[in-house]
């Protein structure tokens, strides 16, 4: 099913040390089939086909009680989504695709994007959120009056997923049972909307968001301490003492020489 309502999945992410300005954050999108009618298992697409969709990122300070604090940044980049490859009618099911190097079979297809955060300072800990709009949801639906609703297989970002990761590999998750969340109906909330709906919150699950978190990986960049670092492009993963994100190499070299 699409993703949606918006910032569904905002979650609790914690970093070994504090003030680390942040570099590209990358994220496993999934998207479902919007290549042919699949509920009769049709999906037939073209390879190397794409939607492009606008998705943004935002980071926030962690508030008292663990609920959103102030907006530390956002950044929103227009992405270029493959289309789920074909239905393998003959050794899938239910017209899913098949992988060649593992022999499964899939419905959605997962893709890594990247946000480019760079030069954004971070606390050693922080709340994070996904969202986009779809034609029905979001902060701005789209509607349905456009070119792809009316096409037989829709709009791909209607069958848009963000990919979920059961165990966190690097950091640590200080709330692994709950999660933040925006939504309309109570029932998408494991508290049932006791916390309140419609507004972005925590919502403690009692356990049911375990192995539900989203794959989304950081990488934080500390400032250069030798010429080598700023060479054959080394430059972009560093940073001033201060955050600050460096024009080129020699720019880089010049901070590591005089330290401006």
């Amino acid at each position: 099913r699409a993703f949606s309502p918006p910032d569904k999945t905002r979650h609790f992410f914690s970093t070994s040390s504090p003030e680390k300005p942040k570099q590209p954050a990358s994220v496993r999108s999934d998207p479902w089939p919007a290549c042919g009618n699949w509920y009769s298992s049709d999906c037939v697409t073209t390879p190397g086909a794409t939607f492009s969709h606008p998705i943004t990122l935002k980071i926030y300070n962690v508030g008292a009680g663990n609920q959103p604090g102030s907006l530390i940044g956002s950044v929103t980049q227009t992405f270029a989504i493959p289309f789920r490859p074909t239905a393998d009618l003959v050794n899938c099911t239910g017209g899913r695709w098949r992988e060649p190097s593992t022999g499964n079979c899939y419905n959605g297809y997962a893709t890594n994007i990247t946000f480019n955060v760079a030069g954004l300072t971070v606390p050693s800990q922080v709340i994070y959120g996904i969202a986009y709009n779809t034609s029905g949801y979001g902060y701005a639906p789209i509607g349905y009056a456009t070119a792809c609703s009316a096409s037989p297989q829709g709009c791909g970002y209607d069958s848009l997923n963000v990919a979920l990761e059961g165990v966190v590999s690097v950091g640590t998750n200080p709330a692994p049972n709950d999660a933040y969340f925006n939504s309309l109906t109570a029932g998408n909330y494991c508290d049932g909307g006791a916390g309140g709906i419609g507004t972005f919150r925590l919502d403690p699950g009692a356990g049911c968001w375990i192995g539900f978190k989203p794959a989304v990986k950081f990488n934080a960049a500390g400032p250069a301490i030798n010429e080598d670092q700023c060479k054959n492009g080394g430059w972009q993963n560093y940073t001033r003492a201060d955050g600050s994100v460096f024009k080129n190499q020699g720019d880089c070299i010049q901070f590591v020489n005089t330290g401006n």
